[in-house]
């Protein structure tokens, strides 16, 4: 009954942790917004609309909010969240810095 949020959690908790432990709170707020922002309106367009795809009701707890489960809203705001904390873990530089004389000696 709690295959998919418990996977979901397993998988993106630790990397989020990594995160929050760095204090990146305005990095993942604006992640898990901007999930929100894009995902949702995907999902209820191709999923709540056209059926493109469905999820298994028994891997579910059955909530839901319009057509979409919430474990689908949860999945739209920790998976940006989670990139986020796998770049720090890895080390990605996630923003660009300007190349000048000083930085080239």
């Amino acid at each position: 009954m709690f295959e998919y949020l418990s996977i979901m959690l397993i998988f993106t908790l630790p990397f989020i942790m990594y995160a929050l432990y760095k204090r990146r709170f305005k990095a993942l707020g604006l992640a898990g917004i901007m999930g929100l922002v894009i995902g949702v309106p995907w999902d209820m367009i191709s999923a709540g609309y056209f059926n493109t795809w469905s999820w298994n009701e028994a891997t579910l707890i059955g909530a839901k909010i319009g057509p979409l489960p919430l474990e689908e809203y949860l999945f739209m705001v920790l998976v940006p969240m989670m990139v986020i904390g796998a770049a720090l873990v890895f080390k990605i530089d996630l923003h660009v810095r300007s190349v000048n004389k000083a930085d080239k000696v």
